[in-house]
């Protein structure tokens, strides 16, 4: 993937339009939203391991959402604690819609059972969030604070989709009692020349989603912020990858390269696979990876129908010295096709 079509930047607030004007280009078909994630971990008490919110929807409806506890170990599903209480795709919804000026702010609004995604200007430049689940956020009540910078993947031939994605720090309450961590949120956008046909729009999602990505952020006990996001679509050693760390700018590359043995997922037979342990490089970066938790998807079920995908969080640092993050986030997707042959054909060992 060129990285002329990738771009790194702080999000505002006109990012968040339903057709922002970054995409409002030729290159980009004009694009306008068409599906939006918005997703957070955190530690609660009295819960092993931790816990993972995901909130998917789109323009005038919900799609699905989901809390849950991770899986014992990386190659172990989630245990479901929040699914029908949460709003799914048959929940009464106001569309996302702009409700103020000054300051500028966007929501989606579900009433039974209650949700609210808002998105507000923070007065420097940049974007505020509130993610609400539950009369009043009785489930979960967080703010978020995205980071210094978000990405933007302009549409590609790899990637057919413009996409953006900004990772965040999350606070707040999960049934009443205070809770950190972090997360992000992003969106997916759609082509004008496919908006009004359905079977072309999945076909530019399929495409785009069609990767091996890991989303990583964290805090260093210094208190700076820093974030990867990694992408391999067809062939190792190629894609698009970005390190940020607060105080120096942005290493953006296409030589992506990612060292992993990939293994069956135990507890299905269609092939699926995944790697638990990694280790990236992004240019002149080694990202580390070690893989403590596993899903399979983000419902409150182990999504055992979504054929060959996974996920796996865990740890991360980057260099040659380990050392601990006060908070992290790490997101490990093989999504779409990650069936043994294929992962074989992009140059990647699998163990039988």
């Amino acid at each position: 993937m060129d990285n002329s079509y990738f771009e790194v930047r702080k999000l505002t607030i006109d990012d968040l339009e339903l057709a922002p004007l970054c995409f409002q280009n030729e290159r980009d078909g004009n694009a306008v939203v068409g599906k939006a994630a918005q997703y957070a971990q955190f530690w609660a008490e009295g819960i092993k391991n931790p816990v993972y919110y995901f909130r998917n929807v789109e323009p005038d409806k919900q799609r699905w959402a989901g809390i849950s506890e991770f899986g014992e170990h990386p190659l172990a599903p989630q245990h479901g604690l929040h699914g029908e209480d949460l709003a799914q795709a048959d929940a009464p919804t106001i569309q996302y819609h702009k409700t103020g000026e000054a300051p500028k702010s966007f929501e989606i609004e579900s009433t039974q059972p209650y949700s609210l995604l808002r998105f507000t200007d923070d007065g420097n430049g940049g974007v505020k969030a509130e993610f609400k689940e539950g009369k009043n956020g009785c489930i979960l009540d967080l703010e978020v604070t995205p980071f210094p910078v978000a990405v933007f993947s302009h549409a590609n031939p790899s990637q057919p989709a413009p996409y953006f994605q900004v990772n965040t720090m999350v606070k707040g309450t999960y049934m009443g009692k205070p809770v950190m961590g972090m997360g992000g949120f992003d969106r997916t956008y759609i082509v004008n020349r496919v908006a009004d046909n359905e079977g072309e729009k999945e076909k530019n999602y399929a495409a785009t989603y069609r990767c091996i990505c890991a989303l990583y952020s964290g805090i260093r006990e210094d208190g700076r912020k820093e974030c990867v996001y990694a992408l391999i679509t067809d062939e190792n050693g190629k894609g698009i990858g970005m390190y940020y760390i607060d105080g120096e700018e942005p290493v953006v590359t296409d030589q992506v390269h990612l060292s992993a043995k990939f293994c069956h997922l135990p507890y299905v037979d269609d092939d699926t696979v995944v790697y638990t342990n990694a280790v990236w490089q992004i240019g002149s970066k080694t990202i580390h990876f070690d893989g403590k938790w596993g899903t399979k998807s983000f419902t409150a079920y182990p999504k055992v129908e979504k054929h060959g995908q996974s996920q796996c969080f865990g740890n991360w640092y980057e260099g040659d010295v380990p050392y601990k993050h006060t908070l992290e986030h790490t997101f490990n997707e093989n999504s779409g096709d990650a069936y043994s042959d294929r992962i074989r054909e992009m140059g990647f060992v699998v163990e039988d």
